[in-house]
């Protein structure tokens, strides 16, 4: 019995609850929608035939006069019918306009009952974030977890206004940690909402709907030993590869691993475990990490968890990975240098069909240690995790996606890719690009999976235009098999084949390319012998160890490759009063119509794939998703669909409230309406472009909920 009522519970709060959450929700805003042009109808004079919940047949309801308010079938949507209105049948020329009909009054009156709907959206919207404010809601905290390399946040020098002893006025580049209270600029978002910046998503905002010629002002808390100090960093915002203005900062991490429920990650990590001590240090941000990685030596460490009110010890065995600022190139060479600048550039390309295409691809300016520097397109760049003299390791994967095609094969971290289109041993890179080569075709995928050889057949499917399989991958560092040697390196100049395993480095037995690793640094600015065994014969090479071809300080020890992601920094965002959150309701609002407008324009400007649009199955899949975190949650997701509504509504596309708006407007330029044949047919258009619009998102949400 404990058992029924317990899956019972779990049942409720994960699918029945934010069910009745969304479709109260959804009937909630159809009903002020459709609230605000009946009101405002009758206000003018109109007789309205119909307020409707749905669309299709009726099902249910009452007329106590003139009006039919009712149900319909379809619980899609809701509609008012006014006397005079026809949207979905021709209209004929010669009609008698009744005295109370939507067409016997004026363009003002008019345009005020077609703008009624997309007002109240926007007031609901209003009502429901004044009630998170007053409540409370956690948001991503304006903290900086993560800055990206060339970005510029990186570049930007930070003034500090009263620095402590030993710490220069001025210091290069946003960092992990620093929390930005306010940014000032010439935004329209600033000018109507202020330039406090509450939570992170403010600082997001405001990089989108930045003009490349505006310079902002970011204000940056930081702690310098021990003391928190204030620091002024101007920079510009650019564009980056998806399409839209960025800082170049991510959000901050807590110290809390979440779950990817669409992953299958073979970790000892569980959602909800905190980390408390890193190798024995205790760590208090997530910023922290990175100090203790500086010190490890590739020796499992012990990482320390609070799980369900104890402590869990875990031993962690650190991933060796080649430094961001190493970047071996195609013919060998290696550029160590700092990414200075990101730029994304137009460039043409040619796909396997032979058809040219135009592709965004992001170009990195490297400056070296000399002042040199150099640009390079990100496919000139390797994206190996790691590479030494030249040689790859094999792929290990570390995450299968499950509704994938790998995961529908039943691939498992731990599996070795050992083969992938006919290609043996490929690495990421190579993985990446057979994919697009032979993208809609099957591709024969052998792997090592539980100790055995095994084939498969996967068909990768296109995400962001993209073929995939569904797997992350690290490299195999349990097994020094060479995957890849780089033409021009000195592994292959020196003869060492793609394909051997590695057993000795300067006379120092290796099985790991961790053994690798440490054998070469012990020999660092010498000259070692290589043995290796390569298709059952022992072979040899000497490599110099030259300042050029290799570096111990090259690679570094990292933590948590392949562990769960940690939940975000959140900060509660609580108002004082009613006055309080009345007005920061209207900031919200305003903040909420401006994101909507930034992702259509991204859709039509082709920045997001349209199938990236979410439909009704769409909405109600993230509505349960949201309603499973908590009310607030729930009521602030309500808010934002509400302000969508309201922008989708008032687009200039015939049929929906903006193109009606549109035709009157036409109308009080010209003195006098359109033709009720080029109106008819304008609607007939408008409504054949949402029915198709609506099926397409419709099936790519069908789409994403079986696949």
């Amino acid at each position: 019995m404990e058992t029924i009522l317990s899956d019972l519970a779990t049942y409720w709060a994960e699918w029945a609850w934010p069910i009745i959450l969304f479709v109260f929700g959804l009937g909630l805003m159809v009903f002020v929608h459709e609230l605000g042009h009946f009101l405002v109808a009758k206000w003018v004079g109109i007789k309205v035939e119909r307020f409707a919940i749905g669309l299709g047949p009726r099902v249910a309801g009452f007329k106590p006069g003139e009006t039919d308010y009712c149900l319909c079938a379809v619980p899609l949507g809701g509609y008012v019918k006014m006397l005079g209105q026809e949207d979905f049948k021709p209209l004929e020329e010669g009609q008698q306009a009744d005295p109370r009909s939507y067409q016997a009054k004026s363009v003002g009156q008019r345009f005020a009952v077609i703008a009624a709907g997309v007002v109240m959206n926007v007031i609901l919207a209003a009502v429901l974030f004044v009630v998170v404010g007053l409540v409370g809601k956690g948001f991503p905290a304006p903290v900086i977890g993560a800055v990206s390399a060339g970005s510029p946040a990186s570049q930007a020098p930070v003034t500090w206004t009263d620095p402590p002893p030993g710490c220069p006025a001025v210091t290069k580049g946003i960092e992990p940690g620093d929390r930005v209270p306010r940014i000032e600029g010439d935004s329209i978002v600033q000018w109507i909402c202020g330039d406090e910046i509450e939570h992170f998503m403010d600082l997001k905002l405001i990089s989108m709907v930045a003009d490349p010629a505006d310079t902002y002002t970011m204000t940056v808390e930081r702690v310098i030993g021990g003391q928190t100090v204030t620091g002024q960093a101007p920079m510009k915002a650019r564009m980056g590869s998806e399409g839209v203005l960025v800082f170049g900062v991510g959000a901050a991490p807590d110290l809390a691993f979440d779950a990817h429920p669409k992953w299958t990650i073979d970790t000892p990590f569980r959602k909800g475990d905190r980390l408390l001590r890193v190798a024995g240090r205790e760590v208090s941000h997530y910023w922290d990490i990175a100090a203790v990685e500086e010190t490890l030596t590739g020796e499992p460490i012990t990482v320390t968890v609070r799980r369900d009110k104890a402590e869990v010890d875990i031993e962690v065995r650190p991933t060796l990975v080649s430094r961001d600022t190493v970047h071996p190139l195609a013919d060998g060479t290696i550029i160590r240098g700092e990414t200075v600048d990101v730029a994304v550039k137009e460039v043409p390309r040619t796909l396997p069909s032979g058809e040219s295409k135009t592709a965004r691809v992001r170009e990195f300016t490297l400056e070296a240690a000399d002042g040199s520097r150099r640009k390079l397109l990100a496919d000139e760049l390797d994206i190996s995790p790691l590479r030494l003299l030249g040689m790859a390791p094999r792929m290990s994967i570390i995450g299968v996606l499950k509704d994938s095609p790998a995961g529908r094969l039943g691939l498992r971290p731990g599996d070795i890719v050992l083969s992938y289109g006919g290609m043996k041993l490929p690495t990421v890179g190579t993985l990446r690009d057979i994919s697009k080569r032979l993208k809609g075709e099957p591709i024969e995928l052998v792997v090592l999976h539980g100790g055995e050889e095994q084939t498969f057949t996967v068909e990768p499917e296109e995400s962001d235009g993209v073929p995939r399989v569904g797997i992350t991958s690290a490299a195999d560092l349990d097994h020094a098999v060479v995957a890849e040697v780089q033409a021009g390196s000195p592994a292959a100049k020196a003869g060492i084949p793609a394909g051997a395993r590695l057993t000795s480095v300067g006379g120092t037995d290796v099985a790991s390319w961790p053994d690798v690793y440490g054998a070469l640094s012990a020999s660092a600015g010498e000259t070692v012998r290589i043995a290796y065994e390569h298709a059952g014969r022992a072979g040899a090479a000497e490599v110099e160890l030259t300042a050029d071809a290799f570096r111990p300080d090259d690679c570094t020890w990292r933590l948590f490759v392949g562990a769960p992601p940690l939940k975000p920094l959140m900060v509660t965002i609580r108002q004082d009063g009613v006055l309080d959150s009345l007005a920061w309701g209207g900031k919200v609002s305003v903040k909420a119509v401006l994101s909507t407008y930034l992702s259509i324009r991204s859709l039509i400007r082709g920045w997001v794939p349209l199938d990236e649009a979410r439909g009704p199955l769409g909405l109600g899949q993230l509505a349960v998703t949201v309603g499973r975190r908590g009310l607030m949650d729930f009521v602030y997701f309500l808010g934002l669909i509400s302000v969508a509504i309201a922008v989708f509504n008032f687009l200039p596309i015939p049929v929906v409230d903006g193109g009606h708006a549109v035709l009157l407007l036409v109308e009080k330029v010209r003195g006098k309406a359109l033709s009720l044949k080029v109106t008819n047919a304008i609607q007939v258009v408008g409504l054949v472009l949402i029915l198709g619009l609506f099926l397409w998102v419709t099936w790519h949400d069908f789409m994403r909920m079986i696949s």
